[in-house]
Formats: structure tokens, C-alpha cells, sequence
């Protein structure tokens, strides 16, 4: 990705994921090789990862029966929403807030115990919020009070786990150390792969049984993330209310368009949910799969791009940004193509029983790949610190209007109009956040003030 040699100083041979026969060559070779290092470990760490989930997401769509995964689909996509509510985005701030003060260990440790405080606290104020929605969204499916309570509990194990991952893999995305970050997921992936194959032969596997073990791997993969990380920082001895109120003020011009997106990612689920009946659930459920695939491009701009631009100069910041943009996008256009002309090799992969989304699929990959490119973006925006009200305010107020006008005029009782709705939201998030990027460039970050422990809080 036309990665510079000056460009990289932040990642340190000592900590490359790659054997230590590998640092000891000559400077320059080993200044030209790290991210070489780190772009390879990704690309294995997070194939092997992604693999493994696929694999499990693909068995669970071709043996479940329609209901089974509609029930399992609803669960995924509620626990994906209440996540993102519960993090608000604090687990994320730590790679641009600690940007080059990496060897600080116990800013570090700051910042991620700050970030497990302010997550644990919203986890209980909002998860007995998540189980009154939860209860009232399936009781009018009729699928049992006994299946109902089995998913909720589920939902609430898996809402709690996702969290430690978040944090505790901060430290790993800071050093590039992705090894570390992926043997973790790989490990408790297969495991509950393994454990999906002996139900599905032994006639046990169902909606509630999937859903917990999906549970049980984000609890031992948030054991072994933490485990992995705690080289990397010096745990404070309590919370510290300066950093907390750190934390805060960066994300919180965000936090609208935060707590609107958590809603938005699974808006045509749960629209769905009440207007549809249960074979439409299942095929959106079953069309998310299809959208998992850009999650492995997804998660590495997370972990090698945001840290990349988060330190990269001024100087050079526009062409680096534009080309990342345009690598995305062009990367996209033979997927949008294959899936218009050749939308069968998708069906191909989620089964023959949803091959009534067919004729949609072509544009459904279009709002993913849309999606993708403004989520890149806004990663990077993020990775610079533009955090804007109005970029957020822009964003919310573009959603509610479309959205809005979508359900009055076509409405949501059919998968074709959940497709549709995302288009059109697709569409928004690209205005709103290439709004914010050229605000960011026009006025950079926003400035700082020095708090009383000597840290930088935005102003």
C-alpha cells in the first residue's frame, strides 16, 4: 500500500510478531521489512480467524432449520447493537489517544483501565434495558419463553466478554503485536467450530445451543486477549476520574452518531423483525453472512491502518488518505460486478434454501462495499482525532430524513426493501463522514488543554 520506509518508525523489531532470526539483520533491510512483518501477520492471523468464523457462520446457515437461525440471527444481530452501545467507542479511543506515547506503560494501562470502567458501567446500567427490548422484540415471534430466556442469557455472557476483548486488544493493535491479538481467536474460533461439527452430527445443534457457544468463545478469547496484553501496560491501582473524563470529551461529539449507527447496523433486522414474518429474518440474517466477508478488510484498517495514520506527519497526510481511499473503492468494483452478473456463486455459499434473495444480492454487496469505504474513513478520521458535532449531527439528521421517507413511501415488510433501505443508508454515511474528512483537513484537530495529572483532554 505504498508504505514508506520513513514512514514507519512506530513499530518496533522487538516487538514483531515475526521470529526474533528476523531482527537481526541489518537496519536498513529490517526498517524496510517491518511492516511488511505486520501486514503479513495480519494477513494469516486474520485469514486463519476469519476462516474459522466463516466456516462456523456457514454450518449454522446450511443446518439450522429457517426459524433456528432466524432465532440465532436475531440474537447475533441484537448483541452486535447493545455492543457497540455499550463501548460507545471508548475502547477505541486508546490507539489514537496514546499515539506515540507507546513506552509510557502506565499511560497505557490508564487509558485501558479507564476504558473497562466506563464499559462495565454502561453494561449495567443498559443491560437490564437490553433484556426488556430483547424479550418484547422475540415474545411477539412465539418461539417459547424457555428459547427466549436461553438466547437472552446468551446475549447478555456475550455482551460482557465482547468488552474485555475490546480493551485488552487495544495494547496489542498499539505494538502491532498481532500474533498475539489473533492465537487468541484462532484457539476459541476453532474450539467452538469443533463443538458446532459434534452437534450438528449428534442432532443437537439448534438456535439457543449456537448462540451460547458463540458465548463461551468470547469469554475464553477475552481470558486469553487479556492474558496476552498484560506485558504491555501497567495496570493502575484505580480508576483515574481525569482519564475517565479523557475518554469522554474525545468521543463524545461522536457519541450521537454512535449510539444512532448501534441501531443502524441491524435497523433492516429489526424493522424486519416486526413488519416481516420469519423466513424474511432468516434471509437478512442469512444475507449478513455474505457481509462478513469485509470484515477481515475491515478489522485491518482497524489494526494496521488507524495506528499508521494516527502517527503519520502532516506532511503527505492527503495523499496517503486519498490512496487508501482509492485502494478500497477499486477493490470493491469486481465484487459488486461478480455479485450483479454472477449473484448464484454467493447464493452458493449460504445454501440453496435462501436463493429467493438472488435477484438482490447484486445490490446488497453494493451497500456493503459502500459501507466499507466510508467505514474507512471514518476510521481514519478518527485516527486524526476529527471528531466533529457537526459531522455527527450531519450524519444522524441525513439517516432520520432518508429513512423516514424510505418507510413512508415503499416501506419494510419484505427482504427487497430491507436491501433497499441499506442502499440508502449506505449512501448517507459516505456523504457524512467524507463531510467530516474534509472538515479535518481544513481545520486539523481539535486543540487540547493539559488536565491535572498532565494528560491531553480535548477541548
Amino acid at each position: 500500500m505504498a508504505f514508506e520506509p520513513h514512514d514507519i518508525e512506530e513499530f518496533d523489531p522487538e516487538l514483531s510478531p515475526l521470529p526474533a532470526a528476523v531482527l537481526t539483520e541489518a537496519p536498513t533491510q529490517s526498517r524496510g521489512s517491518k511492516i511488511l512483518h505486520i501486514v503479513t501477520g495480519f494477513v494469516f492471523g486474520q485469514g486463519m480467524a476469519q476462516g474459522i468464523s466463516m466456516l462456523a457462520g456457514l454450518l449454522l446457515v446450511r443446518r439450522l432449520s429457517v426459524e433456528a437461525y432466524a432465532q440465532f440471527g436475531l440474537a447475533n444481530g441484537f448483541q452486535t447493537v447493545f455492543s457497540v452501545l455499550m463501548d460507545l467507542g471508548f475502547a477505541s479511543t486508546i490507539v489514537p489517544l496514546v499515539g506515540d506515547r507507546r513506552d509510557d506503560r502506565a499511560l497505557v494501562g490508564r487509558y485501558v483501565r479507564s476504558a473497562r470502567h466506563l464499559r462495565n458501567r454502561a453494561y449495567v446500567i443498559l443491560a437490564p434495558i437490553a433484556s426488556i427490548f430483547f424479550l418484547t422484540l422475540t415474545y411477539r415471534r412465539h418461539w417459547g419463553l424457555g428459547t427466549q430466556l436461553l438466547l437472552l442469557s446468551s446475549v447478555l455472557v456475550s455482551l460482557y466478554a465482547s468488552g474485555k476483548v475490546s480493551y485488552f486488544s487495544a495494547p496489542l493493535f498499539v505494538f502491532g503485536r498481532l500474533r498475539e491479538y489473533y492465537v487468541p481467536q484462532v484457539i476459541s474460533g476453532a474450539g467452538r467450530l469443533v463443538a458446532y461439527v459434534g452437534l450438528a452430527l449428534f442432532g443437537g445443534l439448534n438456535a439457543w445451543s449456537a448462540a451460547w457457544l458463540s458465548a463461551l468463545n468470547f469469554t475464553l478469547n477475552g481470558m486469553l486477549v487479556h492474558k496476552a496484553s498484560r506485558r504491555y501496560f501497567d495496570w493502575p491501582a484505580a480508576d483515574d476520574p481525569s482519564v475517565d473524563k479523557e475518554l469522554v470529551n474525545y468521543i463524545l461529539p461522536a457519541s450521537p452518531a454512535i449510539i444512532f449507527s448501534a441501531f443502524q447496523s441491524q435497523i433492516s433486522l429489526f424493522l424486519i423483525s416486526f413488519f416481516g414474518g420469519t423466513v424474511n429474518i432468516a434471509e437478512v440474517s442469512a444475507l449478513s453472512r455474505i457481509g462478513q466477508m469485509f470484515a477481515v478488510l475491515t478489522t485491518f484498517n482497524v489494526i494496521v491502518i488507524e495506528p499508521y495514520i494516527s502517527r503519520h506527519r502532516r506532511e503527505g497526510l492527503l495523499r496517503k488518505f486519498a490512496l487508501f481511499v482509492v485502494l478500497a473503492a477499486a477493490a470493491c468494483v469486481p465484487v459488486v460486478i461478480v455479485a450483479f452478473v454472477w449473484p448464484g456463486v454467493f447464493i452458493w455459499i449460504i445454501g440453496q434454501k435462501y436463493d429467493g434473495v438472488q435477484n438482490l444480492m447484486g445490490w446488497f454487496i453494493l451497500s456493503c462495499c459502500m459501507n466499507f469505504v466510508s467505514t474507512l474513513v471514518w476510521i481514519m478520521n478518527r485516527a486524526r482525532k476529527w471528531v466533529f458535532w457537526s459531522g455527527s449531527i450531519l450524519e444522524v439528521a441525513l439517516l432520520i430524513v432518508v429513512q423516514i421517507a424510505f418507510l413512508v413511501s415503499i416501506g419494510m415488510r419484505t427482504t427487497r426493501e430491507a436491501v433497499m433501505l441499506g442502499v440508502a443508508s449506505s449512501c448517507c454515511y459516505a456523504v457524512a463522514h467524507g463531510y467530516v474528512a474534509v472538515v479535518g483537513f481544513l481545520r486539523g484537530a481539535k486543540p487540547t488543554q493539559e488536565t491535572p495529572t498532565g494528560q491531553n483532554v480535548l477541548s
